[in-house]
């Protein structure tokens, strides 16, 4: 999972479902959340872009803890992703997903 999160690109983000998809773990959202959780400052990991589905086309913040839910904002409005004060992100504007025909946008 850490070479797939590695793979999203600044200014954009990926849910935790679509990174264990992309790993071939099936329903295993709860498993890359995991696996993020247990990673270390040296695997060089860009977490902030990974975050949980709201819905179909919104992202959202997964953190409850205050702290760190402010700190992946502002890592992602670094990176220029907009996120609302709902904590959430369009994954039309700002997912990625990569597909066969070369685009790194999300599709619904």
């Amino acid at each position: 999972m850490y070479e797939i999160i590695r793979k999203v690109p600044r200014g954009r983000v990926a849910t935790y479902a679509q990174i264990a998809a992309l790993a071939g773990v099936t329903r295993g959202g709860r498993v890359a959340a995991a696996a993020l959780k247990v990673s270390q400052k040296s695997d060089r990991l860009p977490w902030q872009r990974i975050v949980g589905r709201a819905s179909e086309v919104r992202g959202r913040i997964a953190i409850y803890d205050p702290a760190g839910a402010a700190h992946q904002r502002q890592l992602l409005e670094r990176e220029g992703v907009e996120v609302t004060d709902a904590w959430t992100i369009d994954l039309r504007r700002y997912g990625w997903l990569p597909t066969d025909a070369g685009s790194d946008r999300f599709k619904p």
